[in-house]
C-alpha cells in the first residue's frame, strides 16, 4: 500500500504528463498545419491556434516552474520563488495562523459551539468509552508499581520523603490546626464530645470491674484490709471514685463557665503559644518528628504496608476481571450519569473552559507561531519545494493545461480579427 506522500507524487506526475502531453499535441498540429497550409487555406486558423497555444503553454510551464525551481537550471532573477524566500514564508504562515486560527474569538466562539461538557458527557455516558478510561487508568498503575518497584527509585523517594518531613516545621503547623479549632469555642465541642464518651465509658460495668482491680493491685494495704475484714473496700472504693468521677463529669457537662474548662482553654491557649513562640517546646516537638522518622520500626512497618499493597495491586489488575478496573468503570459511568442529570453544571463546566480559554491561548498561541516557524526553517530549501510542490503541483498543472487552451484560443481569435480586418 503507497503512502500518502508516494501518491501525492503519482499524481503529480501524472497531471504533469497530461500538461506535456497537450504542450506536445499542439507543436505537432502546429507543425502540420504550418506544413499543409499552403495546399489547404483553412489550416491557418489551426496553425494560429497552435502556435498561440504552445506560447501560451511554454509561459505557464514557466511561471509553475519558477515557483519551485529554476528552470532548466537557469538561474534566472525571479526564479525558485519558494526555496528562496524560505524565511519570508514561514514568518507569513506562522503570523497568519497566529493571527487568524489562533485568535481569541474564534477559539472561543468554536469552544462555546462544542459545548465540550455536553461532549464530554455523550461520550463518557457510552460503556465502551468508560471501559477505555478504565483500561487506560489501570494501565497507569500497573506501569507505576513496575517503576515503584525498582529498589533505586524506592531508596530515592523515600530519602526525598523523608528529608522533606525532617524539613517541616511540625511545630508550627500544630499551632495552626489548634488556631483554627479554637476559633469561636470550636474546641468545646471536642471537648463536650470526650466527656460524654468518658461518662459512658465510667458507667459500664467492665469498666468498674478494671478499676476494682488497678485498685486493688496498686493499693495493697486496702486489699490486705479488705481480705482481713473479708469486706469489699477495694470494690467500694472503686464504686466510689466513679461516683466522684461521673458527678465531676456531669458537672463540667453542664456548667459551660466551669473552672475546669477555663483551665482546659488556658491550657489549649498557652500550648498554642508555646508551639509558636517556645523554642524549647518547638524543639521537643522537632525531636518527637525525627525520632519517629529515624525509627527503623517504623521504615519496616511503612515497606511492609507498601509491599503488601503493590503485591494485591499488581495480582488484581492482571486479572480479566480486575476489581480496579471494574471500580474505575463504575466511578466514570458515575459521574458522566451524574453531569448528565445536572444540565447547571454542563453550564458551569463550560463557563469555566470559555473564560480560561482566552488566557491560555494567549499564552500559548506566540509559542505556537514560533515552532510552525522554526520547523519551516529547519527544513532544507528543497524539500520545502519538495513539499509544497507536493501538495500543490497537482493544480498547478491545470494552469499549464488552462494556459495552453486560453493562449490557442486567444491567438485564434486574433488571426481571426486580423484576417476580417484585411
Amino acid at each position: 500500500m503507497l503512502s500518502r506522500a508516494e501518491l501525492k507524487d503519482r499524481q503529480l506526475r501524472h497531471m504533469k504528463w497530461w500538461a506535456s502531453g497537450l504542450l506536445l499535441l499542439v507543436f505537432a498540429l502546429y507543425v502540420l498545419s504550418s506544413s499543409f497550409e499552403t495546399r489547404y487555406p483553412s489550416l491557418f486558423y489551426l496553425a494560429a491556434f497552435t502556435e498561440a497555444a504552445m506560447v501560451g503553454a511554454i509561459a505557464d510551464w514557466f511561471a509553475v516552474v519558477a515557483l519551485f525551481h529554476h528552470p532548466l537550471g537557469l538561474r534566472l532573477p525571479h526564479t525558485a520563488v519558494i526555496p528562496r524566500n524560505k524565511r519570508r514564508i514561514a514568518e507569513g504562515i506562522s503570523g497568519f495562523i497566529e493571527q487568524n486560527f489562533l485568535a481569541e474569538e474564534a477559539i472561543v466562539a468554536r469552544i462555546a459551539q462544542y459545548r465540550p461538557a455536553r461532549k464530554l458527557c455523550a461520550w463518557l455516558l457510552r460503556p465502551d468509552n468508560a471501559d477505555t478510561v478504565a483500561s487506560y487508568a489501570a494501565r497507569l498503575l500497573a506501569y507505576g508499581m513496575t517503576v515503584l518497584d525498582d529498589a533505586r527509585i524506592r531508596r530515592f523517594l523515600l530519602d526525598l520523603i523523608s528529608k522533606k518531613a525532617r524539613e517541616l516545621d511540625v511545630a508550627a503547623g500544630a499551632a495552626e490546626v489548634l488556631d483554627v479549632l479554637t476559633q469561636n469555642g470550636r474546641h468545646h465541642e471536642l471537648f463536650d464530645q470526650a466527656l460524654a464518651s468518658l461518662d459512658e465509658l465510667l458507667s459500664r460495668p467492665e469498666t468498674r470491674r478494671l478499676i476494682a482491680a488497678e485498685i486493688a493491685k496498686n493499693v495493697p494495704f486496702l486489699k490486705a484490709v479488705s481480705d482481713v475484714l473479708r469486706l469489699d473496700l477495694d470494690e467500694k472504693a472503686a464504686l466510689r471514685l466513679l461516683e466522684v468521677a461521673m458527678a465531676k463529669v456531669g458537672e463540667v457537662r453542664r456548667d459551660q463557665d466551669h473552672e475546669l474548662r477555663r483551665r482546659f482553654d488556658a491550657f489549649v491557649a498557652g500550648f498554642v503559644q508555646r508551639l509558636k513562640a517556645d523554642e524549647a517546646t518547638r524543639a521537643k516537638v522537632h525531636a518527637l518528628r525525627d525520632e519517629v522518622l529515624a525509627n527503623p520500626a517504623l521504615g519496616r512497618y511503612l515497606e511492609g504496608l507498601w509491599g503488601d499493597f503493590r503485591a494485591w495491586l499488581a495480582a488484581d489488575l492482571h486479572q480479566p476481571e480486575s476489581a480496579v478496573r471494574r471500580r474505575i468503570t463504575q466511578v466514570v459511568g458515575s459521574f458522566a450519569r451524574k453531569l448528565d442529570e445536572d444540565a447547571q453544571v454542563q453550564q458551569w463546566l463550560d463557563e469555566q473552559i470559555l473564560a480560561a480559554a482566552p488566557a491560555l491561548v494567549r499564552e500559548h498561541r506566540a509559542g505556537i507561531g514560533r515552532f510552525i516557524e522554526d520547523q519551516i526553517h529547519g527544513w532544507e530549501e528543497r524539500r520545502l519545494a519538495l513539499e509544497l510542490e507536493r501538495e500543490l503541483g497537482p493544480d498547478l498543472q491545470y494552469i499549464r493545461i488552462n494556459g495552453t487552451l486560453v493562449g490557442g484560443l486567444a491567438g485564434l481569435a486574433i488571426a481571426t480579427i486580423t484576417q476580417l480586418a484585411r
